[in-house]
């Protein structure tokens, strides 16, 4: 996927001063937007801190992205993350050593960081600036704002209505310069040719929606959309300072066909329950693996290693040479292998070329101590299917024993 062209902007908006800030690197490639906060003085120093930091780290960030552009492996696609959690980091430790040192209590960062790596985006953020996907008119967000309200909406503790009208929308529970260790959230985006990117500080949506924000979208007239968004915003109110970068992605030689694999994943039950941020944190932990038809996936007898779904083409579980089923893209198998390690009951094979998605015992437990509160989400709906299971097989020794005291009495 190649970058055909990028634009940034940032406004005052209705404030006296404004506390936004943007960075395009292209040649990394690397786009963020910074939202300072602590007022005139604080807030835009804050803003310059965390993007100096980005600049100064960015030869690590561009050999990530390039390790992940030949190797496909989650172990570099969540090295790429670990590199993004120790900029994050790092901004936070500086923020916080210049906010002490200018005795400026509250000063502080969002940050919202973008890189390409071939048809895929990863973005990493703290904070509520967000990233947003526009394909083919159609706007969606990519990210969610760690804000109390968030939170609590996550968690089922409000509802959409109550999230809609809380004053805990705007009070961030993580920031650059708080003085704790940050957690960012890194989203694996597949994207199309055509696609546009947009990051934005929070002062865009907080003036208009999302609706609003799509319309104001053309394709072939970037600096036309920054200007018609900003517009728009302003002639809102525009309560805070605005700031966005915009990118647009067209397709090269090569590049694989888009796929639905979000909506592939969503079908399984271990996530159907999740947002689509929520998917795109979780997509970097899975192992992508592709089959040439016959090619055997796992073989009866073997020890259990992970879960395996279905993306494309189709596969067929069998035993003893008896046909058991076709699983078809969405299908999958080998979830109990996630708690414990059985011996596979079938052997599993590609009936055509076929590209699967698998998640580890080792990456479902990083996932558990990474991400704890989705990685827990993920073990509840295991430990629901296990049950399922322990019922069915339950139902099923009792009927044989019916079944057998039926004859002893005949």
């Amino acid at each position: 996927m190649r970058i055909r062209e990028s634009v940034a902007a940032t406004h005052k908006g209705n404030r006296g001063h404004n506390e936004d800030a943007v960075l395009r690197l292209p040649k990394v490639p690397a786009f963020a937007v910074a939202d300072g906060m602590g007022g005139p003085g604080a807030g835009d120093i804050a803003a310059g801190i965390v993007l100096d930091l980005v600049k100064q780290r960015s030869e690590l960030l561009h050999v990530a992205n390039t390790k992940v552009s030949d190797d496909r492996s989650t172990n570099a696609r969540l090295g790429l993350g670990r590199v993004f959690d120790d900029l994050f980091n790092a901004s936070s430790r500086e923020v916080q050593r210049e906010s002490t040192r200018l005795q400026r209590p509250g000063m502080g960062s969002t940050l919202c960081v973008a890189t390409i790596v071939r048809n895929y985006a990863y973005v990493a953020h703290v904070g509520d600036s967000r990233a947003y996907l526009w394909r083919e008119g159609r706007l969606t967000k990519l990210t969610e704002d760690h804000t109390i309200a968030e939170l609590h909406l996550r968690r089922g503790k409000i509802t959409r209505e109550e999230y809609e009208q809380s004053p805990d929308r705007r009070v961030l529970y993580q920031v650059l310069g708080a003085g704790i260790e940050v957690d960012s959230d890194l989203a694996e985006v597949r994207l199309a040719g055509g696609d546009l990117l947009l990051l934005t500080s929070d002062g865009i949506p907080r003036a208009i929606s999302d609706d609003l924000i799509s319309t104001s979208i053309k394709p072939d007239d970037l600096k036309g959309t920054l200007q018609r968004m900003f517009e728009a915003a302003l002639a809102a109110g525009a309560p805070d300072n605005l700031a966005a970068v915009l990118l647009a992605l067209e397709s090269e030689v090569g590049d694989e066909p888009i796929e639905a694999v979000l909506d592939v994943i969503r079908d399984v039950f271990l996530f159907k329950d999740m947002t689509q941020p929520e998917l795109l944190t979780v997509a970097p932990y899975l192992e992508e693996i592709v089959y040439d038809t016959g090619a055997t996936i796992v073989t009866e007898g073997e020890v259990g290693q992970g879960l395996y779904i279905v993306v494309s083409g189709a596969v067929r579980m069998s035993r003893a040479k008896t046909t058991l089923m076709d699983l078809k893209p969405g299908g999958y198998f080998g979830e109990l292998s996630l708690a414990r390690q059985p011996a596979k009951l079938a052997t599993v094979r590609a009936m055509s070329a076929t590209r699967v998605f698998m998640l580890t015992r080792e990456r479902f437990h990083e996932l558990l101590r990474q991400k704890p509160e989705l990685g827990a989400r993920v073990a509840v709906a295991l430990l629901e299917a296990v049950g399922e299971r322990l019922r069915d097989l339950t139902d099923r020794i009792s009927a044989v024993e019916r079944a057998a005291r039926g004859e002893l009495k005949g």
